[in-house]
């Protein structure tokens, strides 16, 4: 930590440019310094190889404390501390917020709101970054959290490792837009903004990444929206290895290959028009092949053309795959608009746009056409290219 008070209650920060090593030094001979959270006492670090900092005492926990605070932590909040200084923002450091019993790492204060600035360089658990961000949301500060870049690892061009931890940072600026996380690193001083991200599979995402001076562009600039954009390429790979790649199944992908198998199918032809991003697929951890080739065979090719269903029955098997374990959700904490439903309905539009399906209303179904089986799999990678293509001039 940057900040602390002394027995007098005067505020000591690290980052006051008037500090100089000499007056710490003596100040440390002189004084007691202690935590503005949990007032116990700590210790100032001088060292100089590490950035300075105070310490909670060994074995003395504090009530504020999520992480044991790294030094790769301490340099960006205080870099951050800095760039919106610069900007003539009114901007506390870890201030202690008596009402919500937290200290974020930066509270800046803006007309009509007032943002808390979370840096989190460590894992913590979904159930404490959703509590500490309704703890925020609901006395009335905007929590921004912005993910450590040590936490982030590109996999290869335009596709990131992405875990359940990573998503919670997920955040969208309009409703259309694909989900983004704002990173960044003090070792090189650059925020990395993934942009547009495309979940792939549980753990791997395709997305724009865009690498940012903390020197050439201020706060504003960091939440104005980008144009919605698909990594085409990455998503037609990944579409190939579902086709191909046939070992080490998921629990999802057995229970795929086992419904396709009792009717005489091979899964990894699943029809084209499965296996397609529309909008809200996130919120869906499970690969969107799996769960859109299983609405394909469990309400479409069992039908004959002209009969009917209605969502409320996709809806209700859906579920209860999920509570089974069969299909996965993610946590998204930062995102308002939309849902696990809000992407079944999304592809049941795809499917309406495509003439495989008609609606009567905005919940009930009619079978417009016939799935025609894919034969081999140069034709199915022929047919995904074709299908990819096609759902992108949509534009839904």
């Amino acid at each position: 930590m940057l900040v602390a008070i002394t027995k007098n209650e005067k505020v000591i920060s690290l980052v006051n440019q008037n500090l100089q090593k000499e007056n710490l030094h003596q100040l440390r001979q002189e004084d007691q310094f202690f935590c503005p959270a949990c007032k116990r006492e700590v210790i100032l670090k001088l060292g100089t190889k590490q950035a300075w900092h105070f310490a909670h005492k060994a074995k003395l926990g504090c009530t504020d404390e999520v992480e044991g605070e790294t030094l790769y932590h301490i340099e960006g909040k205080k870099l951050l501390y800095e760039w919106l200084l610069k900007q003539n923002y009114d901007v506390l450091l870890e201030q202690y917020l008596p009402d919500v019993k937290q200290r974020p790492d930066l509270l800046v204060r803006i007309p009509n709101q007032t943002l808390a600035i979370e840096f989190q360089c460590a894992k913590i658990s979904p159930q404490l970054f959703e509590k500490r961000t309704l703890t925020y949301q609901n006395h009335h500060y905007t929590p921004i959290w912005i993910i450590g870049g040590n936490q982030l690892k590109r996999r290869y061009q335009n596709v990131y490792s992405l875990s359940g931890f990573h998503w919670l940072f997920a955040k969208g600026f309009t409703l259309n837009n694909r989900p983004e996380i704002l990173s960044f690193c003090p070792l090189n001083k650059t925020f990395i903004h993934l942009k547009n991200i495309t979940a792939i599979s549980s753990n791997l995402s395709a997305t724009t990444p865009r690498f940012l001076s903390l020197y050439d562009l201020t706060l504003e600039m960091l939440s104005q929206p980008y144009k919605p954009f698909l990594q085409i390429d990455a998503w037609l790979n990944a579409k190939k290895l579902w086709r191909t790649q046939r070992l080490h199944m998921s629990q999802s992908q057995q229970f795929l290959r086992d419904l396709y198998y009792k009717k005489g199918k091979p899964f990894w032809l699943f029809p084209s028009c499965a296996g397609i991003p529309v909008c809200f697929h996130h919120f869906i951890e499970t690969p969107t092949y799996i769960w859109q080739a299983w609405i394909l065979e469990m309400f479409i090719n069992n039908r004959k053309k002209g009969e009917k269903f209605h969502l409320n029955l996709v809806k209700r098997a859906f579920k209860s795959l999920v509570k089974k374990g069969i299909f996965q959700l993610r946590t998204l904490p930062l995102l308002n608009n939309g849902s696990d439903m809000s992407a079944i309905e999304n592809y049941l539009g795809y499917l309406c746009h495509i003439k495989v399906l008609s609606t009567m209303d905005r919940a009930s179904f009619v079978i417009a056409e016939t799935i025609l089986p894919l034969k081999t799999l140069e034709q199915a990678l022929m047919m995904d290219r074709q299908f990819l293509f096609e759902f992108i001039e949509l534009k839904i």
